[in-house]
């Protein structure tokens, strides 16, 4: 399995599937403990990307009411919380495109010195008009669709790191592997977003 080597991984990945199978066959004692577990960290997951304390309750009560309904369809290939991070990009996206007046929160927090440039060069260019709006609608979208294509644990490194700003040992601890795996693990991840994203970021900007 990719990225996962060390014995912590395997018993977290064995831990998601049994509690899992728990709350889908109704177990609610399980189904408190997925809740009480996974909400405040959505919660703060969510909070990087909604300035709205509601709309991020909101938001995570959604992503949890979902996936207890879709559990069935966990297999185990990714963690429980990443695969809960990959639904709850999809409904912040969601949330975020319902009033193109907050377009200005969807621009992240980007460390990386490719996705900053290219949305500093939009926000300054483009200052706060309707063109400028637009365009970096565009982007996020841009984004957004890369890190679909991605495979759910190198999208969400990324967006542990350089969307909630977390550290190599914040991430390792999230996704219970160690630092180095880690570190490998973004490496890759950045060199495939790159691959993706790159070509179609520079296009962007030339339009």
């Amino acid at each position: 399995m990719d990225d996962i080597s060390d014995n912590t991984a395997l018993m977290q990945l064995s831990r998601d599937r049994r509690l899992a199978a728990r709350v889908v066959a109704g177990d609610e004692r399980a189904l408190r403990q997925f809740v009480d577990e996974y909400f405040p960290r959505l919660y703060r997951y969510a909070h990087h990307r909604l300035r709205n304390p509601a709309d991020v309750d909101d938001v995570v009560q959604v992503v949890l009411a979902q996936a207890a309904r879709r559990l069935e369809t966990y297999r185990g290939e990714a963690t429980l919380l990443t695969w809960l991070i990959r639904i709850c990009r999809h409904e912040i996206s969601r949330q975020l495109h319902r009033d193109t007046r907050d377009s200005d929160l969807m621009v992240p927090f980007l460390n990386d010195d490719l996705l900053r440039s290219v949305v500093e060069s939009i926000e300054v260019e483009g200052g706060s008009t309707p063109e400028a709006d637009s365009r970096r609608l565009e982007l996020i979208g841009l984004i957004q669709t890369a890190l679909d294509q991605l495979p759910e644990r190198y999208a969400s490194a990324l967006e542990m790191k350089y969307i909630e700003g977390l550290n190599s040992i914040e991430i390792a601890e999230l996704m219970q592997i160690s630092d180095e795996a880690t570190q490998s693990l973004l490496a890759r991840a950045r060199r495939a977003f790159k691959e993706v994203c790159g070509e179609a970021l520079h296009t962007a900007l030339q339009v």
